[in-house]
């Protein structure tokens, strides 16, 4: 059995190679990168941003914690959807149409959130946001897999991973901003157009980087022996349980952080948005160090720090909503999930992506599927006991954040390597 590896394969695979275009213009560079990276914040942006209005949105549909945070279920189970479908469709139609398509679908989704009369019209209003916004997170890891090869796919990877941790840092402050001044509804407004400009950007400046020659062909069929092919490979069947748990783990934080700081103990949204914005830094430096560390550091090194740190917070976690969350104990707890996640989430994804480099839209696709499944699963568990307990949240992200480092422990092990990827 072959040791596993702790960098990507450094060679070209089929879907990879100089961008393609009478005019050169490179996706990985410029204004090319940056719609990529925008459109990769999609789903963050469209979660931070609201999450300080839920107590809002609950007291104006006269509704409780559990449906509205049903809203960020819907968008998840659509992320999940429009994820499988959109990486292993672009794997035989190109990137380019289909990146634009969800773009244009994703802004009137959200105007359809900013005009729902309903919680019932919200709810399925933000499925379909979820659903079109996937397009742009799937294929921009995707596009940039096919534009460019090791050691620069895992630098920028890591970058893009910087560049979408700033949405979640200043997305709760401009949210709460906008709650303030427009209320609810004009945070939606706002998410509207900015997608708009994004797409008009990635419409002039993102070219197709997987030429028709490089396509699969053979229709539906095709894409099933995509994902039959990329989870018959056993490094990538791993890295991918443990992408699933840890971002679990990380989403059970993300949904139960307001009523826990708002109703539990009577934060404000702008002292909501401060706080959440400081965690979503620590996540955003250790991203910057990742994308500085890649060559340099193995992937399996920093993915086990990550880990660890993740276990740590996770027990503690644990402990503090059995105590009734003080603060003292929950927020430093949150801090070290979310830095731990800036070295799990980039690394994982291009240590996974490396295996299937001729399949990469199914693979980021299977990423992504898995990763907002298991938070479309989590976002309604952490709210069952309603918004003064925290017991549900404690076990929600203890039981995935300890079940990540066990599976990546297996799988190092079971591949014979002595890593330093927990240790």
């Amino acid at each position: 059995m072959t040791p596993m590896p702790t960098q990507p394969p450094s060679g070209r695979g089929p879907g990879t190679g100089p961008v393609p275009g009478p005019r050169r213009r490179n996706p990985s560079r410029g204004l090319g990168f940056a719609a990529l990276a925008a459109f990769a914040a999609v789903s963050p942006l469209c979660t931070d941003i609201y999450t300080p209005a839920m107590p809002d949105v609950m007291r104006e549909f006269g509704t409780t914690p559990s449906a509205v945070q049903l809203t960020l279920t819907s968008f998840m189970i659509g992320l999940a959807v429009g994820h499988l479908l959109f990486g292993t469709l672009s794997d035989a139609m190109g990137r380019r149409r289909l990146l634009l398509i969800g773009g244009v679908v994703t802004v009137l989704a959200s105007v359809a959130c900013a005009l729902a009369p309903s919680i019932e019209v919200f709810i399925a209003a933000r499925a379909v946001q979820g659903f079109a916004g996937a397009d742009g997170v799937v294929l921009g890891r995707a596009i940039i897999a096919d534009a460019t090869v090791e050691p620069r796919t895992g630098r920028l990877l890591g970058l893009l991973t910087v560049i979408v941790g700033i949405a979640p840092v200043a997305a709760p402050l401009l949210g709460a901003v906008l709650i303030q001044g427009a209320g609810w509804r004009g945070v939606f407004w706002t998410v509207a157009g900015v997608l708009a400009l994004v797409t008009a950007v990635a419409a002039w400046r993102v070219p197709e980087t997987l030429a028709p020659e490089r396509r699969a062909g053979g229709g539906f069929r095709r894409i099933v022996a995509g994902i039959g092919t990329a989870l018959s490979r056993p490094l990538y069947r791993g890295l991918l349980v443990t992408f699933i748990f840890s971002f679990g783990a990380f989403f059970a934080y993300i949904s139960a952080s307001s009523f826990i700081l708002r109703e539990q103990h009577g934060m404000g949204a702008l002292g909501f948005g401060a706080s959440f914005a400081a965690c979503a830094l620590a996540m955003t430096a250790t991203s910057l160090f990742s994308s500085r560390a890649a060559g340099r550091i193995p992937y399996g090194r920093l993915i086990g720090i990550g880990l660890g740190g993740l276990a740590v917070a996770a027990s503690v976690l644990f402990v503090a909503s059995l105590i009734s969350t003080p603060l003292w104990l929950f927020l430093p707890a949150c801090a070290l999930l979310t830095a731990s996640m800036g070295l799990i989430n980039p690394n994982l994804t291009a240590l996974a992506l490396g295996q299937v480099r001729d399949v990469a839209g199914t693979g980021s696709a299977l990423l992504g599927t898995c990763q907002f499944g298991i938070a479309a699963a989590v976002a309604p568990l952490v709210g069952l006991a309603g918004e003064h307990s925290s017991v549900p949240f404690g076990v929600c992200v203890l039981v995935p954040g300890l079940g990540a480092g066990a599976v990546y422990l297996a799988l190092a092990r079971g591949r014979g390597e002595r890593t330093t990827a927990v240790g």
